[in-house]
């Protein structure tokens, strides 16, 4: 369920920086899934904070669902540039990062966020 919730939480973030707004419909397109799919975890994600959603209006994160899209955000990114310096194609990294991302422990997240940092582009 972690990682289902994230994923949804960091699309939203994604269509919100691209577009300005979050339509659940857009949402399922977005993601390749049922529109009744989404309406239930936007459901589930409201009762959880992370989102406000009324159905037939646009979805917005909350403080607390943009906190954690942007702490996915960086994390990813920092997985992403550790596996492209170890010389692993953007694509590759890109992809495997998405992955990992989501069942990483904390503390190693810290560490490779903290090394990625130091690491020139």
């Amino acid at each position: 369920m972690k990682e289902i919730r994230e994923t949804y939480i960091e699309r939203m973030y994604e269509l919100k920086k691209e577009k300005g707004y979050i339509r659940a419909i857009e949402l399922a397109r977005y993601m390749g899934v049922k529109p009744s799919s989404v309406t239930e975890m936007l459901q589930k994600l409201s009762k959880e904070g992370y989102v406000k959603y009324e159905k037939y209006r646009n979805v917005d994160l909350t403080e607390k669902g943009l906190k954690l899209a942007m702490e996915l955000e960086r994390k990813h990114n920092a997985i992403k540039k550790l596996f492209m310096h170890l010389g692993v194609s953007e694509d590759i990294a890109n992809k495997d990062a998405c992955l990992i991302e989501h069942i990483i422990s904390d503390e190693t997240a810290k560490k490779i966020m903290e090394f990625a940092d130091s690491l020139k582009e």
